[in-house]
C-alpha cells in the first residue's frame, strides 16, 4: 500500500473537509430514505473474508488507529479529543462538530479518549477507547471525522475497492434513547454516503428497535428516487431460519463494509461472535466512479422525540483498499454470489 506523509495529510485535510459543510451532514441524514431490507450475501467465516480482501492489503491499511497512537504517526491522551465542537481539528487530526445549543450539545466531553474500553473487545484488546456522548435532546447531531482523500488518492493502482472495519460496544441496559451512532463516509462532493453501518443505541420513538443495525448507501431502486438511503441489516429473515442478530447486548459487534468505485456496490457485514463469522449484505449502489472524502463516527436523533443521551465506546478502526477478489476467492463464492438477487 502507497503511503503518504502526516504534513501531505494535513494539507488535505483542511480543504477535503470544507467541501462536505458541517451543517450538510445533518442535513443529509434528516433526509435519508429508508431502503428497506438491504438483500443478503450470506454467512462468511473471517478467513473467508479475508481471502476475498486479500490479506496483504488487509494487513497494510492506509489509515489506522487503536486510540493510543495511529498509523500517521499521532499519539492520543486521555481527555477530550478537540476544543471545540464547531469543527474544530483536535487530537490525531479528527474535526469534532454538533449541532444544537441546548442540553449537553456544547459539551467538549461528548468527544474523549477514555482510559479504558469495556471489556471483552475482539481479539483481546485492552487500553484506551473513543467514546462520543449523544444528545439528550430532541435535536443535535454529533459528527467526528477525519479526511481520507489523500490516503485514497495515494492507493495502489485497481485497488478500488474501499473497506472500513471497527468495533462498537452496545450496552446491556435498557434505554429509551432516541441515539443512533455509527460510521458514514462521504464522497468527496460532500452530498453522497459512500457507505455506512450505524445502531440504534436505544427505542426510538416508539418502536422497540434497540440495538437494530442499519447500512448506508448512496442508491437508486427501479423507477424510484436517487439518494441516500438507510437499509435494515438486523431482524432480516435467514435462509437457514430465524432471522439476522441485532448487535450484542452488553458486549462488542464488528463491524466491516466496502464500497466498489468500479460498480457502485456496497456491501455490509457484522460480526456478533468476536468477528468469528459475518453475516454479509449488499446494494448496488448509484455511485460508481465516486471518491472517498471522509470517515466520521456520528450519533443522530433525527428529529425524534428524546430525553437523554448514550454513551458509546469504539474500538479499533482499519480502513484501506484492495483489488477487486482474486480467481480462488471468487471460485469459492460463485455459488453464493449468483443466487444474490437484485434489489
Amino acid at each position: 500500500m502507497n503511503k503518504i506523509g502526516l504534513a501531505s495529510v494535513a494539507a488535505v485535510v483542511l480543504s477535503g473537509s470544507a467541501l462536505a459543510g458541517n451543517t450538510d451532514r445533518e442535513a443529509l441524514l434528516s433526509n435519508v430514505i429508508d431502503g428497506g431490507e438491504a438483500r443478503m450475501l450470506g454467512t462468511f467465516s473471517r478467513a473467508s473474508l479475508d481471502a476475498m480482501r486479500g490479506v496483504a492489503a488487509k494487513a497494510s491499511p492506509f489509515y489506522s488507529t487503536n486510540w493510543t497512537s495511529d498509523s500517521n504517526g499521532a499519539s492520543y491522551t486521555v481527555g477530550n479529543i478537540s476544543s471545540s465542537v464547531a469543527g474544530a481539528q483536535g487530537q490525531g487530526g479528527w474535526y469534532t462538530f454538533s449541532t444544537g445549543t441546548t442540553g449537553n450539545n456544547t459539551a467538549l466531553s461528548n468527544y474523549k479518549i477514555s482510559a479504558g474500553r469495556p471489556a471483552g473487545h475482539p481479539g483481546g484488546a485492552t487500553g484506551q477507547g473513543l467514546q462520543i456522548t449523544g444528545s439528550s435532546t430532541n435535536s443535535g447531531s454529533r459528527f467526528m471525522y477525519t479526511d481520507l482523500s489523500a490516503q485514497w488518492a495515494a492507493r495502489n493502482a485497481g485497488d478500488d475497492i474501499f473497506w472500513a472495519e471497527y468495533t462498537q460496544f452496545c450496552s446491556s441496559a435498557s434505554s429509551t434513547s432516541a441515539n443512533r451512532a455509527g460510521s458514514l463516509v462521504f464522497d468527496t462532493s460532500g452530498t453522497k454516503f459512500i457507505t455506512g453501518m450505524a445502531v440504534d443505541m436505544g427505542t426510538v420513538g416508539t418502536s422497540t428497535s434497540q440495538r437494530s443495525i442499519y447500512g448506508y448507501a448512496n442508491y437508486q431502486p427501479t423507477g424510484g428516487a436517487l439518494g441516500n438511503y438507510r437499509f435494515k441489516l438486523s431482524d432480516a429473515t435467514l435462509t437457514s431460519g430465524g432471522t439476522s442478530p441485532r448487535a450484542v447486548s452488553g458486549g462488542w459487534t464488528v463491524f466491516m463494509t466496502s464500497y466498489n468505485k468500479t460498480t457502485g456496490e456496497v456491501n455490509f457485514f457484522y460480526s456478533v461472535d468476536s468477528g468469528t463469522t459475518f453475516l454479509g449484505f449488499f446494494v448496488p449502489g448509484a455511485h460508481a466512479g465516486s471518491d472517498v472524502l471522509d470517515f466520521n463516527y456520528y450519533t443522530t436523533n433525527g428529529g425524534t422525540t428524546n430525553t437523554s443521551g448514550v454513551t458509546v465506546n469504539y474500538g479499533n478502526l482499519a480502513v484501506y483498499a484492495t483489488p477487486a477478489p482474486g480467481a480462488a476467492a471468487l471460485v469459492g463464492l460463485a455459488g453464493l454470489l449468483a443466487r444474490r438477487r437484485r434489489v
